[in-house]
C-alpha cells in the first residue's frame, strides 16, 4: 500500500515527503482495528517533536497524517467499542507506524469514535484534531468560564477558528489577532469578535489589550508561538522561519489580568526571572499545548473519549464550523505540503 511520509528537514529548510510502500497487517491485535481511510486532515507536527519521540530508534522516515476518517474493515477479537462497517473518526498517535496519508492504517479502538451519520467524512477529518487541541486548551488548561475574556492570537488558522467559535458557545468574550486582509475578512465571519492586527512593524498587542479590558486584562491567552528575544536578529529569523508576525513573551504576559492562565505551544519557551515575578505579581499561570499528550498516554481514556464524541456533536449540530480551503487528492498531495506551512486560514484535506 502506498503512503506518504516525511523526513526530518536540514540545515532549518522545509521537510521533504517521500512517497513509500506501508505493510499492512492481515492479522490484528486483540484492541486494534483496520481503517479504510476516506479523509486525512493535513498538518505538519513539530519536527523537535518528532525527535524527541524517535530519537532512540533514529527514524529517517515519520508517518504523516494523523486526523483520519474512515470506514472500519476490520476488528481484533478483543475489540467491543466499534464493529466492521461503522464510520469512525480519530487521531493516530505520533508513534503510530502507519500514516493518515494512506489507504489503510490500524487504530486502538479507544482512539476512535462513531462519526455522526449526516456529518461529513471531509467535515470530520478535518475538524477533529483542532478540535480535541481547543478542548484541551480552553477547559483542561484554560478553565475558560462564562463572562472570561479570550485572547486567541492567530484566529484565522483553523485551530484558532475553532477554539474561537467554543468559547463563544461557552460564553466567553473573544478577542483575536490577525495579519492580513484575508485574516480578518474571514474573522468578521465569526462575529461577535474584536480583532487586533499584529504585523511585523507595530508594537500594539499589551496597548489594546488595556483598552479592550479597561486595564484589568485577561483570563486566559491561547498564542500560536512567541519570539523569545527582542533583538533585531531574532526578530529577522522569526519572520525568515514563520512568515508571519509573532508576539513578544513579554507582551503576552503584560496582558494577563489577576489569575490569568497562557497557554503556550511553544515547546522551548525560556522565562527570564522578570518573567516569572510579573506572572507571580499576577497570581497567574502558565500551561504548555500538546494535545497529542491524550493518546500518547493511555490513562485518561474516559475523558478523551468524552472530548471526541462531544466534538463530533457540536459539528454535526453546527455549533462548531469548520472551513477547508482545499481538498487533494493522493497524486497531488506532495505539492500541497510544500506550502502547508505558509497557510493561514482554512485547512486542507487529502481524500480517497
Amino acid at each position: 500500500m502506498k503512503c506518504i511520509k516525511r523526513t526530518l528537514s536540514v540545515n532549518g529548510k522545509l521537510p521533504n515527503f517521500v512517497e513509500d510502500e506501508c505493510d499492512i497487517p492481515t492479522i490484528l491485535n486483540s484492541h486494534e482495528i483496520k481503517v479504510q481511510v476516506k479523509v486525512c486532515g493535513l498538518s505538519l507536527v513539530d519536527e523537535k517533536i518528532l525527535h524527541d519521540l524517535y530519537k532512540k530508534s533514529i527514524k529517517e522516515e515519520f508517518p504523516l497524517g494523523h486526523d483520519v476518517a474512515g470506514i472500519v474493515v476490520d476488528i481484533g477479537e478483543a475489540v467491543t467499542h466499534v464493529n466492521k462497517g461503522d464510520h469512525v473518526v480519530g487521531i493516530l498517535p505520533l508513534d503510530s507506524k502507519y500514516s493518515g496519508c494512506g489507504e489503510y492504517c490500524i487504530f486502538q479502538e479507544y482512539n476512535v469514535v462513531r462519526k455522526p451519520h449526516h456529518l461529513s467524512f471531509e467535515e470530520a477529518a478535518a475538524s477533529i484534531g483542532d478540535c480535541v487541541k481547543a478542548y484541551t486548551a480552553l477547559y483542561y488548561l484554560g478553565r475558560v468560564g462564562v463572562g472570561d475574556t479570550v485572547l486567541v492570537i492567530d484566529g484565522a488558522t483553523h485551530f484558532g477558528s475553532i477554539t474561537i467559535q467554543i468559547a463563544q458557545h461557552w460564553g466567553a468574550k473573544v478577542i483575536a489577532t490577525y495579519s492580513s486582509s484575508e485574516e480578518k475578512q474571514y474573522l468578521d465571519t465569526l462575529q461577535p469578535i474584536q480583532t487586533i492586527e499584529l504585523n511585523k512593524k507595530n508594537n500594539v498587542l499589551a496597548s489594546n489589550i488595556r483598552e479592550e479590558t479597561g486595564g484589568i486584562g485577561l483570563n486566559c491567552i491561547i498564542d500560536n508561538g512567541v519570539r523569545l528575544f527582542t533583538d533585531d536578529e531574532d526578530i529577522t529569523l522569526c519572520n525568515e522561519v514563520y512568515k508571519y508576525p509573532l508576539p513578544h513573551k513579554h507582551d503576552v504576559i503584560s496582558c494577563l489580568g489577576f489569575s490569568g492562565r497562557w497557554i503556550t505551544s511553544k515547546s522551548d519557551l525560556q522565562l527570564d526571572p522578570p518573567d516569572c515575578q510579573q506572572l507571580f505579581y499576577r497570581g497567574a499561570s502558565l500551561s504548555f499545548l500538546f494535545h497529542h499528550s491524550w493518546i500518547l498516554t493511555n490513562c485518561q481514556q474516559g475523558k478523551y473519549q468524552h472530548v471526541l464524541k462531544d466534538s463530533m456533536k457540536k459539528i454535526a449540530d453546527g455549533i462548531i464550523k469548520c472551513k477547508i480551503t482545499e481538498t487533494v487528492k493522493f497524486d497531488n498531495v506532495m505539492s500541497v505540503l510544500k506550502n502547508l506551512p505558509n497557510q493561514r486560514v482554512g485547512k486542507t484535506i487529502l481524500t480517497f
